[in-house]
């Protein structure tokens, strides 16, 4: 496995944390690009998201080739309130749950790491896929968060 994996899904979250109290409060609600969450909206989701991501490694380490369902992350916004979150409290939220899902990363074996899901969209993947599905995931939105300093 990649030895940066682990330590860096743990970063995320403070990567986060560390853009966010350097982003302009007039502009957490406004999107680099058009069709994309504003900052204030992609901490909310980034929160809400964890313990999706969590729940999907569970259930592959207890249920190996289990399904997992997809989301509609639009959907999620709009019920869940991301555009009027606040994104302190949700910043804060994502850096406790993330501390949560660390936890239970560092304690899958070898054997573990290799265990699988099925995405009704991506197909099979692996318990370390899920790992980097993370990562990558918060390195799409930190860079979102990061053009918002360039505004």
């Amino acid at each position: 496995m990649n030895p940066y994996l682990l330590p860096s899904i743990e970063f995320g979250p403070v990567v986060v944390q560390r853009l966010l109290e350097r982003i302009p409060a007039t502009y957490l609600d406004l999107a680099t690009e058009e069709g994309r969450f504003t900052p204030r909206e992609v901490i909310a989701h980034l929160a809400d998201w964890e313990p999706i991501m969590r729940e999907r490694i569970v259930t592959g380490r207890a249920h190996p080739g289990a399904r997992i369902e997809a989301y509609d992350e639009g959907e999620m916004a709009v019920a869940n309130g991301y555009a009027k979150s606040d994104p302190e409290a949700q910043c804060a939220l994502f850096l406790h749950e993330r501390k949560i899902t660390a936890k239970l990363l560092r304690e899958l074996t070898a054997e573990e790491w290799k265990r699988t899901v099925v995405h009704p969209e991506r197909g099979v993947l692996t318990l370390e896929d899920l790992a980097n599905l993370l990562l990558g995931h918060d390195l799409y939105h930190i860079e979102q968060l990061s053009a918002s300093l360039s505004e």
